[in-house]
């Protein structure tokens, strides 16, 4: 969930860690990207204030991962839903066919970017790493959980390497990179083939408990994985043997380790504007999984932009690959964070997917500011009002959230309101208890339903982030991100100051 289309007037600085966040591929769309995001501070003002408003509320500090909270320390006191103790649940969660997916592996609970400062480097602090795998699953909020990232693959030679941060002795002892080299023989050290194995009985561990495991493939657009013919089938065969049913002498997770599924995130096109070349590996690789393995769980994850013109409404990477294979496929997840344009309060495009893909569909979410620097993370308000608006859809099958180390205890909840002191989150229970029926906030309708307005009401600023640009007019004004601190972006946003 990586490469995005965001909101700034030029391209942001890149985190050491991994940071769901990028930039358009073209001056030319980044003018649209600004056009398409034109606030309705006018026609909505009413809606603006509300939603601001949700940004700045006090919070009650959550009880244990275990215990009832509320959301990321941002429940809305002006809900009628919300009781006397702060918590915005008002009912007990029931089973649910709507189901919640979660990222690990990317460690964006200490990725570096800070509310106000911007994109830091990642901490050395262990005691701000992700936990190891099986402690999120012992939540009980996931129902999947996908491994982030095989970042690297393709070129011929049947080598990748797997990126997992955050590693630390405390949960994995070493470093979270694997590689293989193609060579059928394990060429890591014992301290990387430990902790692999270690997560290879983590995965068991969340199995045994219903929580299926899906290895991601790809990420950001600055990953060097890549095709060239032949890929598609040559890797699909490689995988199989490796991660599924299949027979390898080498086995990064284990001999006994058999992962539910694989999905393509697959955010670059070497030959933007044009066709992606990459397109008959992709069909080959999904076509030949399904045929290796029928029962294995194959998703892909666009990103939710479909205004590219040179695309005809489809996504710029992967939108010849979703209609090509879509009798294969078991859901997409469609990201939408870091995409201001086609996310909510703006432009919330779900029903024009579910045009363009007829299977389920998962809405891809924040799990907090800091994972989500170009704006779209969603408290509690929003959260309701999106989940209201497309709950009922046959095609929702749910939320994913990026990642599970920011959405989950002991990570904090970042925003504007808590920065000096900020509490530990409760932004996974939040999200499983909506997908329950719990009311988790007020909500308010997508501002794109009530038209768009010109760019003149806009006001650029410079900030760490786009929820603390957009939190505050004293930020210095902008045009692009040399008028910034070097940690900062410019971003346009939808206050005039």
């Amino acid at each position: 969930m990586g490469d995005d289309h965001i909101d700034i007037a030029q391209t942001a600085p890149t985190a050491s860690a991994p940071v769901k966040d990028s930039v358009p591929a073209t001056a030319s769309r980044n003018k649209m990207i600004i056009i398409g995001v034109s606030a309705v501070v006018v026609i909505a003002a009413a809606s603006l204030i509300g939603y601001f408003a949700t940004k700045g509320n006090s919070t009650a500090t959550p009880p244990p991962v275990s215990s009832a909270g509320v959301s990321a320390g941002t429940a809305s006191t002006t809900s009628a839903t919300v009781s006397a103790s702060g918590s915005a649940s008002t009912a007990v969660p029931q089973p649910s066919e709507h189901k919640l997916f979660g990222y690990f592996g990317a460690d964006a609970m200490a990725n570096g970017v800070d509310i106000v400062l911007g994109t830091l480097p990642p901490t050395n602090d262990a005691s701000f790493y992700q936990k190891d795998l099986a402690y999120y699953c012992n939540t009980g909020y996931f129902d999947t959980i996908n491994l982030a990232f095989l970042n690297e693959f393709g070129g011929g030679d049947n080598h990748f390497r797997i990126t997992f941060g955050g590693f630390s002795p405390a949960n994995y002892v070493s470093s979270g990179t694997y590689i293989y080299s193609g060579g059928r023989t394990e060429t890591n050290g014992a301290d990387v083939v430990t902790s692999y194995l270690n997560i290879g009985k983590d995965i068991k561990t969340c199995q045994s408990k219903g929580v299926k495991i899906v290895v991601s493939l790809g990420g950001d657009k600055i990953s060097d994985y890549k095709y060239i013919q032949g890929d598609g089938k040559r890797y699909a065969q490689l995988f199989y043997d490796m991660f599924l049913e299949g027979t390898h002498p080498v086995r990064p997770f284990g001999p006994g380790v058999v992962l539910d599924g694989i999905e393509l995130d697959i955010e670059k096109n070497p030959a933007y504007p044009g066709p992606s070349p990459w397109t008959p590996e992709m069909i080959d690789m999904i076509t030949t999984l399904r045929e290796l393995s029928p029962k294995t769980k194959l998703a892909i994850v666009p990103q939710c932009y479909l205004r590219d013109a040179n695309y005809n409404g489809t996504d710029q990477n992967v939108g010849a690959v979703i209609p090509a294979i879509a009798d294969k496929l078991d859901y997409v997840i469609v990201q939408y964070y870091n995409n201001p344009t086609c996310s909510y309060p703006f432009n919330f495009n779900y029903f024009e997917w579910t045009k363009l893909f007829k299977g389920k569909i998962v809405v891809g979410l924040a799990g907090d500011w800091t994972s989500a620097i170009s704006g779209g993370f969603l408290e509690p308000g929003p959260l309701q009002a999106v989940y209201d608006e497309i709950k009922n859809d046959p095609q929702f099958h749910g939320f994913s959230v990026y990642d599970v180390s920011s959405s989950t205890p002991p990570a904090l909840s970042k925003s504007p309101a808590t920065y000096a002191n900020p509490p530990p989150t409760t932004y996974s229970k939040t999200l499983k208890d909506v997908l329950s029926g719990v009311v988790v906030g007020s909500g308010f309708p997508s501002q794109a339903q009530l038209g768009a307005t010109s760019d003149s009401q806009y006001s650029s600023r410079c900030g760490g982030t786009w929820v603390h640009a957009n939190a505050t007019c004293s930020n210095k004004a902008c045009t692009d991100n040399s008028a910034c601190g070097k940690t900062e972006q410019c971003f346009n946003y939808l206050h005039k100051c």
